[in-house]
């Protein structure tokens, strides 16, 4: 049987050689996919039978000769339009005409263009996420949608082509193919062809000119090779203008490097050469946006916008605009949000914060599928009648402030806060609440909240030298990341430092010094009294993953990177005194390394766990066992044991020779960013679906588990919807139990029981683990807030 499918193929190629391709592009006025005698040819449309590319004549025809491989006939949309069948057509004959109906798309035409960018969905169920892509696509002004692969298998590629295709998402939508599309048939590719057509293929938006490109290899052996994709991008890239910015979707990054050059066994190509302005992927399941500093180009990937990324990352899709420079702005959207809007201050009587004679209003509000145009605040005494308003500004792309003179107010008297919001689709949302001024109370009270117009990811809040440091990141443009200095007192920013890319997880101090590593694997040593930088340094991260660990500092040594970059740096100069030369591989891990006694705890998600000498570097052992390889946590020390957690289990291991000594098998997914909490009576541990869970620290029995609410944005690896999700860490204060939850509450809890004593809405997930110092707790929102409440 398979001697006669090989014969057949052979014989259809010998075929596909010799024939000729005909037929026509015309503009499809009447949109019957019919070339209509009245309608006119379109003129230099660049047409393909896989490696010949030519253009149209005046009268719309073209004559392609075909080759060994030709499969499908397929056209570069033109910009300015849009098809109204598909891209390509199966070669089935040489008789057959050829033909491609385009109308206007003003969309697509203009100095610049707007795309959506999906990966990585690997499902076959319907969920909100692609109502919110069709909306904002819809909304926005979008002109196409590219998924960037990982369909994912025989089941999710026949659901994406039935049920996420141009028709139903009222946008054009070209499919990349993923290493998980390649799947069983007489070729690898043979299944996605069946669906979406040719695995490469071009089309022209705006100014820019777009290529789709395949991956190289997969699960099953694809039928193209590197060699056949370089010829046909040669033809292609003659027939565009120069000077068109030129924009690549593969599932994958080609490299790290700045020279973007495909190579093949006999053949190669320098992208570089060719105006080159990005190259836009996925397969890593996170959200990084890095732009060279030497070529300018930008590579650009995103988490899927279905379920946490598998480094922890924000389920998302990306919006990128194009224009005749390349890359204009890209930006993130959050998925399954609809219409939400919590105003954190003032509320209530606690939850209120008087500023140089003026009240604050903050709010987290978010949208999935528009965005806010204005937000505006009216207040109203006891009475129903309005006595003050004020229009709020935007801060992030999840936070408003403004603020109202206080002197308007009256104290101990209940006001009524009303909240509108304008969106961009005219939809408006309003909402009411209580609160009074002037009243003090005996419990918990907020002392201030600045916004550091910056998202906030796993970045606690770092007290020293009497200030408070926190770190913001930027997933879109690199532009609002950095690291800033508050007054703990007021909230006062002090100073702020830019970094080159998000700060992504835990600073350290050290000599006066802040210490962190961004996501490009570059080093700050800042001092804390002023923000000066004292010393950078490239740590030599050559390949992806992107840095989103946390490093630590001990006795003058800051410990940072990760991979072939794992080093041990000297704090006050940054001089290396170890790399690490024994592991590489894996995925990026949200941990914060850890110091146990001699010994520097560090992994690498779907790789290892690793020992090392913190003197030397030398890797004492490594296990991936257990699901330990799968690991987003933090180790914890204590007593000379490393408590830390695997896929389901919560291991004790002796850290000088990586040994059990204790195990906890649970039904709970622990694959979140938090440290295990070790108290004289129990071991408490966040979950990525079921809120917190508390097991006795001597029988390892099951104590009481603590259920949060739905995630307001899914982070945990694979989590969507009905996910409890906790990233933050559980922290002891007093005889109670404080953490921050991806439902956006803080949650303060009685040990013993789990039960929940108070939990406030801040409205926006709180990944970061909290602060306290004194009696003051300091919390940081995804939303860029920095939240200081006293006497919880």
């Amino acid at each position: 049987m398979r001697l006669l499918t090989i014969l057949f193929f052979c014989l259809s190629f010998i075929g596909t050689a010799n024939a000729q391709f005909k037929g026509t592009v015309f503009l499809d006025k009447n949109k019957n996919k019919l070339a209509d005698l009245n309608e006119r040819g379109m003129p230099n449309v660049a047409v393909s039978d896989g490696q010949n590319v030519l253009s149209t004549d005046k009268e719309g025809n073209f004559n392609l000769p075909g080759h060994s491989k030709t499969r499908f006939i397929f056209i570069t949309v033109p910009a300015g339009y849009k098809l109204t069948d598909k891209h390509y057509i199966k070669v089935a004959g040489t008789d057959k005409a050829y033909d491609f109906g385009l109308v206007e798309d003003p969309t697509s035409a203009g100095a610049s263009v707007k795309m959506l960018q999906i990966t990585d969905t690997e499902t076959d169920k319907y969920n909100d996420w692609i109502v919110n892509v069709k909306n904002y696509a819809k909304k926005q002004g979008i002109s196409f949608i590219v998924h960037t692969g990982d369909i994912c298998y025989e089941k999710g590629l026949n659901f994406h082509a039935n049920q996420i295709t141009s028709e139903t998402l009222g946008k054009q939508i070209f499919y990349c193919i993923g290493n998980h599309d390649l799947v069983k048939g007489a070729y690898g590719e043979e299944l996605f062809e069946s669906l979406f057509g040719p695995v490469y293929y071009s089309f022209d938006a705006g100014p820019a000119h777009f290529i789709v490109t395949p991956m190289r290899s997969g699960d099953f052996q694809p039928s193209y090779t590197v060699d056949d994709v370089i010829k046909w991008m040669r033809n292609d890239l003659a027939a565009v203008d120069k000077n068109k910015p030129v924009i690549i979707f593969n599932h994958d990054l080609l490299t790290y490097n700045d020279q973007f050059i495909l190579k093949g066994k006999q053949d190669s190509i320098n992208l570089n050469d060719n105006n080159l302005k990005a190259w836009v992927y996925g397969h890593w399941h996170n959200n990084f946006v890095r732009k060279s500093e030497k070529t300018g180009i930008h590579y650009i990937s995103s988490a899927p916008p279905d379920k946490g990324g598998i480094d922890n990352s924000a389920g998302q899709f990306l919006s990128i605009e194009i224009d005749k420079n390349g890359v204009k702005e890209v930006k993130p959207h959050y998925t399954y949000l609809h219409k939400h809007l919590v105003v954190t201050t003032p509320s209530g009587a606690d939850m209120v914060q008087v500023k140089n004679g003026s009240l604050i209003i903050n709010a987290n509000l978010y949208d999935s599928e528009t965005t806010a145009k204005s937000v505006r605040s009216l207040i109203y005494d006891s009475k129903g009648n309005k006595v003050a308003e004020t229009t709020l500004t935007a801060n992030t792309d999840w936070n408003w402030e403004g603020k109202i003179f206080a002197t308007k107010l009256e104290k101990g008297k209940p006001l009524t806060l009303q909240t509108e919001v304008l969106f961009a689709d005219g939809e408006q949302h309003i909402q009411k609440q209580s609160f009074t001024i002037g009243i003090k109370t005996a419990g918990a009270s907020l002392k201030w909240v600045n916004n550091l117009k910056g998202n906030i990811w796993k970045t606690a809040p770092l007290f020293a030298e009497g200030r408070l440091f926190a770190a913001t990141i930027d997933d879109g443009n690199n532009l609002n990341c950095g690291v800033t200095a508050l007054d703990p007192k007021s909230g006062k920013t002090l100073w702020h430092y830019k970094t080159r890319n998000s700060i992504k997880h835990e600073m350290a101090y050290d000599s006066g010094l802040v210490l962190c590593t961004d996501m490009e694997g570059f080093t700050y040593a800042l001092k804390a009294s002023s923000g000066a930088l004292v010393w950078k340094k490239d740590l030599g991260m050559k390949s992806l993953p992107g840095y989103i660990s946390a490093g630590v500092s001990e006795k003058g040594v800051y410990y940072t990177g990760a991979e072939g970059y794992f080093q041990a740096l000297e704090v006050k100069s940054g001089e290396t005194i170890w790399v690490n030369k024994e592991w590489r591989g894996g995925e990026g891990t949200p941990e914060k390394m850890t110091i146990a006694g001699d010994v520097i705890i560090t992994g690498s998600n779907w790789q290892s766990l690793f020992g090392h000498d913190k003197k030397t570097g030398k890797l004492l052992w490594k296990r991936s066992d257990e699901g330990l390889r799968f690991r987003s946590s933090s180790g914890k020390y204590v007593d000379g044991k490393l408590y830390i957690t695997g896929l389901n289990s919560i291991f004790v291991i002796d850290p000088k020779t990586g040994k059990t000594l204790q195990k906890i098998d649970a039904d709970y997914e622990f694959k979140v960013m938090a440290t295990p909490l070790v108290t004289d009576k129990y071991i408490i541990m966040p979950t990525a679906k079921h809120g917190v869970v508390a097991y006795d620290v001597n029988t390892l029995k099951e104590i009481w588990n603590t259920v949060t609410g739905n995630a307001l944005v899914y982070s945990a690896p694979y989590a969507g919807p009905e996910s409890g999700t906790v990233e933050c860490s559980v922290v002891k204060y007093k005889n109670k139990l404080l953490f921050g939850a991806s439902d956006g509450f803080l949650y303060v809890l009685d040990e013993n029981s789990g039960d929940v004593l108070r939990k406030i809405n801040l409205g926006a997930p709180i990944f970061a683990d909290l602060s306290i110092v004194d009696d003051t707790v300091f919390i940081a929102d995804f939303a860029g807030n920095v939240f200081a409440i006293a006497n919880i």
